[in-house]
């Protein structure tokens, strides 16, 4: 399953908001830079996700990486 579907799969299965895991990114690694626009674009799979934005993505949720593969 493509990176994207998981991340959007993950989010479901939380329940949490876009706007909350890009503000906890952003926390966690500033500059990211990340805004919901970028993201957004990640779960739809119009753009790629670097790696330091998956380990920001996975301490956010508090999952692990290797959990979305």
């Amino acid at each position: 399953m493509p990176i994207n579907k998981m991340i959007g799969k993950t989010i479901k299965k939380k329940g949490l908001r876009q706007n909350w895991i890009v503000d906890q990114m952003n926390m966690i690694k500033p500059e990211l830079k990340m805004n919901r626009n970028k993201f957004s674009a990640i779960v739809c799979g119009n753009r790629r996700m670097t790696g330091d934005e998956l380990i920001a993505f996975c301490k956010a949720t508090e999952i692990n990486p290797d959990d979305l593969f």
